[in-house]
């Protein structure tokens, strides 16, 4: 019997349901939609780098302070807060805040942030499944991560030189490889830095999303 990867896909995302696929089709939903869900987290921690970079860009408009007044009931001034486990509030000031983001050390500082938090979730979710048929991009993500639990530098243990050798990590083969722009995980990088100096932002997420699309788009990969 026929697998229609596409309705398989569009089950997966949540848009047929999955009692309207065949037998077959059931099964390979069932087999692929661990790899789906970190494709989808990978592809999501990208998106979320692009929706955090247009904030920046409107947090440094002028008139950004004035849509921030009054955005409470009852208060002039425009504050934030946030829950704390005993129920009471932690308060601060958006306009205060919205004058520290737009410093250049912090906007740095956040969107590093970002992208750390994505590579390390993302190997944890990787991890979890084994890397599944450890494609060299899936790989690069296990050596970026431990990388950066390691201070920001790569670091290689003989289990991970051991690897290197059975599992090559680079992007040649990434779907978002772009020309002049080919990263390889080799031994030599000991000590080196992760990011910003092995890869840029725009490497990482073109990283992040080659894996979704790898992992999401069965139509592409079985």
């Amino acid at each position: 019997m026929a697998v229609d990867l596409y309705r398989v896909e569009c089950a997966l995302l949540g848009n047929l349901p999955f009692d309207d696929l065949t037998s077959e089709e059931r099964r390979v939903f069932q087999r692929e939609k661990a790899a789906f869900e970190v494709g989808r987290m990978a592809n999501r921690f990208a998106q979320g780098y692009y929706a955090h970079a247009t904030a920046v860009t409107v947090a440094r408009v002028p008139s950004a302070k004035d849509s921030l007044t009054g955005m409470q009931p009852n208060q002039p001034i425009s504050t934030e807060t946030m829950a704390r486990k005993n129920g009471t509030m932690h308060v601060f000031d958006r306009h205060y805040y919205l004058d520290y983001f737009n410093g250049p050390e912090i906007s740095h500082e956040v969107a590093t942030v970002w992208l750390v938090g994505s590579l390390l979730a993302l190997g944890d979710a990787l991890s979890k499944n084994e890397y599944f048929d450890r494609r060299p991009e899936l790989e690069m993500v296990y050596h970026l991560r431990n990388g950066i639990a390691h201070g920001n530098r790569f670091h290689f243990l003989m289990s991970g030189l051991k690897r290197l050798i059975k599992h090559p990590a680079h992007n040649r083969t990434a779907s978002a490889h772009v020309p002049n722009a080919e990263f390889e995980i080799t031994p030599d990088l000991a000590g080196k830095q992760v990011l910003f100096d092995f890869m840029g932002p725009g490497d990482v997420l073109d990283l992040l999303q080659s894996i979704g699309y790898r992992l999401m788009y069965l139509r592409r990969r079985l």
